[in-house]
């Protein structure tokens, strides 16, 4: 109870000291209207058009074709793929790295193959130089105008507006802090909702918040989820603006560039928001940023780092760590605002999954600070997908009479959900495709591992909605209704029916060594049923542990209680997503604190075990991943359970060959799984 009164003390004072306007991105800038041109449009905005046209063209060209790739591919065997912005690590980035100066090619000068691209492999800006056309827009870039500092004047009217707009919040935590009816039913759900309304910077603070069940009450983290959901998007003329001002194009020209482009946004997020267009009669997107976004989440980031510094000043809320995490997160999310960051993750997440003909991401082939053009990537967002089947399902169950009316399940009625959720797997179980609940199960755990143990590069905001499932078969060519619920064959291939694209790579996780062994280490501890061993690898998760030796012992007492509890290993049916929620409430408990790299892998692990639950309940995360883990702990651990330091060459050779081997079991072993499972289901059905 009195760590919950220290969270309640924590969100009064941390929301009564930041400095926030309560405006969503729409209303935060209005775009002027452009006046319509009088005189016709000179030959200088036409040939600006043209070029500009005929570049992207070309460029898209090479990225369909894998000219792109491979030239990605030979510059990174001879350089690091380091992440941009790196997800949890304090590290300045100079947008310099970006930027490319093309000179003129005189006559003495030695000639180069000609590519639509600049010569720096990480920048997708257009390229300028006297031989091409020069920009015709006039004025002030409108990414110049957003990325400006802002001054003492615009934080004071911040702090102000911030005082109105948690008000309610911080005027009834005292009464939070005796209620917990208030406080899970009523308070929480307010703070969700001052935070949707408080711009881009709140919006993703309340979503990293709420994967954070090691430091927030589980009801919170709960509220705040609903965060993910779209948000306000911008108005068309901004758009088009921004779009103008980036390509230095003149005002009126974008059609020029593109055959056309939809006014309506396919999606909108906290960060920038999507539209689509043709061009030259192939669909792309163009991600655009949403207006003062870059300075809203500077002035909103340099006031939470304020508040954090006071909350850290406060002896019962010291132990929440409260600065360094936000210090963490800031870091992050201001790198997140600078589109041509995002851009550079997309093509180092493409150049890792090159092999995969499953998996895909989005190319980008231009970026700036606050636009991104990139290939138009098929499919539906996986939960819409799995609605609709479940919609089916509780049809199904209606008719068959196992389900009556009142009991079909409501988003916002967890009881019913619960009491029913039985009926409603065993239904979703008859209706999903048996292909596709493996490619789904199966694909997203290989992708977690690869990830994991191969790359050491995760996708860092792998919630479901940022992945898309597709066809791609003719049956692409159906509507969208109909494509979520047309069966595959379910003896062929699902790998050649099926593709996962994930999107929003603004947030990439670079793990260590050492990081990616201490997680792997816990994982295998759950394969091993060892809590003690997977208490010690959960110590290792924070390079600076503020507990003693007798507190780190209790914690690894308590850890092996749980094990004994819920894991006892390979074969027993471990609910791993079930282990992982109560050694998040261990965590807790100890106030044991744990690294943002390590809270996105337990995040992004649940994530694929509820997709795994949802589609196919018997197929078990940990039983599957056997093979791989085996294979990666004898190469990367001593046979006394320790870490390998410094593991010889011969070893790093083995992990290289050994790996593809361990992914080929698993990918027997899944074969045999499925092939059961689809014997029962014909039994079932007789």
């Amino acid at each position: 109870m009195r760590e919950e009164h220290n969270i309640y003390h924590f969100l009064a004072l941390f929301f009564g000291l930041l400095v926030l306007v309560s405006s969503s991105p729409d209303s935060s800038a209005r775009p002027t209207v452009t006046k319509p041109l009088v005189e016709p449009v000179s030959r200088l905005t036409d040939a600006r058009a043209s070029y500009v046209r005929n570049n992207l063209d070309e460029r898209l060209h090479e990225v369909l074709s894998g000219v792109r790739a491979r030239n990605f591919e030979k510059w990174a065997s001879k350089n690091d793929l380091d992440i941009i912005s790196m997800h949890g690590v304090d590290e300045s980035v100079s947008s310099t790295k970006f930027t490319t100066i093309e000179p003129a090619h005189n006559e003495g000068q030695k000639q180069v193959s000609y590519s639509p691209f600049p010569s720096n492999i990480l920048d997708l800006s257009m390229v300028e130089n006297p031989a091409y056309p020069e920009r015709q827009y006039h004025g002030t870039p409108v990414a110049n105008l957003d990325d400006r500092l802002p001054s003492k004047l615009d934080l004071l009217f911040r702090s102000i507006r911030l005082g109105v707009s948690f008000s309610p919040i911080i005027c009834t935590s005292w009464l939070a802090m005796l209620s917990s009816t208030f406080r899970d039913k009523i308070w929480y759900t307010w703070i969700a909702s001052c935070l949707a309304s408080s711009g881009p910077a709140f919006i993703k603070w309340g979503q990293w918040a709420s994967t954070r069940y090691d430091i927030f009450p589980e009801s919170l983290c709960s509220a705040l989820s609903r965060l993910h959901n779209d948000a306000p998007a911008h108005s068309w003329r901004y758009t088009q603006k921004l779009l103008e001002s980036s390509l230095g194009l003149a005002q009126g020209t974008l059609l020029q560039t593109f055959d056309s482009i939809d006014e309506i946004p396919i999606a909108s997020g906290s960060i920038a928001q999507i539209h689509k267009a043709i061009l030259k009669g192939t669909p792309i997107v163009a991600k655009v940023r949403h207006p003062r976004v870059a300075k809203l989440m500077e002035m909103d980031f340099r006031l939470m780092n304020y508040a954090a510094r006071l909350a850290d000043l406060i002896p019962a809320l010291s132990s929440l760590n409260i600065r360094d995490t936000v210090e963490q997160f800031s870091h992050n999310m201001a790198e997140q605002a600078h589109l041509q960051a995002e851009a550079h993750h997309l093509e180092i997440l493409n150049y890792n999954f090159r092999r995969w003909k499953g998996v895909r991401f989005p190319k980008p082939f231009y970026a700036a600070s606050d636009v991104i053009i990139e290939t138009f990537e098929s499919g539906r967002i996986v939960t819409a997908v799995l609605d609709a089947y479940d919609a089916l399902a509780s049809q199904m169950a209606l008719e068959q009479g196992v389900l009556t009316v009142e009991e079909i399940p409501d988003d916002d009625d967890d009881d019913i959900n619960r009491n029913c959720g039985d009926i409603q797997k065993s239904a979703r179980q008859q209706v999903i495709p048996m292909s596709m609940a493996r490619f789904i199960v199966t694909t997203g755990l290989s992708i977690y591992l690869k990830m994991l143990l191969i790359d050491k590069q995760m996708h860092a905001d792998l919630h479901p909605g940022n992945i898309m499932i597709d066809f791609v078969t003719p049956k692409s060519t159906l509507d969208p209704t109909s494509r979520a619920l047309v069966p595959v064959n379910s003896n062929s291939n699902p790998s050649s029916h099926l593709a996962f694209t994930l999107v929003d790579a603004g947030m990439v996780a670079q793990l260590s060594k050492e990081e990616s062994q201490n997680f792997a280490g816990l994982i295998c501890s759950l394969g091993d049923g060892d809590g003690r061993v997977a208490g010690r690898c959960v110590l290792r998760f924070t390079k600076q542990s503020a507990l003693s030796a007798e507190e780190e012992e209790a914690f690894i007492h308590d850890m092996d209680e749980l094990f004994k509890e819920r894991c006892r290993g390979y074969g027993s049916n471990v609910d791993v997503g079930h282990v992982l929620r109560g050694i998040l409430g261990l965590v807790r408990q100890h106030k044991v604190i744990i690294d943002a790299n390590y809270a996105t892998l337990v995040v992004n692990c649940l994530c694929i075990e509820g997709m795994g639950q949802r589609v196919c309940p018997s197929y078990n995360l940990l039983d599957a991943a056997r093979p791989l883990l085996e294979s990666y702990k004898r190469l990367c651990y001593k046979k006394d359970g320790s870490q390998n330091e410094n593991p010889s060459m011969m070893r790093k050779t083995l992990f290289r060959l050994t790996m593809p081997l361990a992914y080929a079991r698993k990918s027997l072993s899944d074969a045999v799984f499925f092939a059961r499972q689809e014997r029962l289901n014909k039994r079932r059905s007789i």
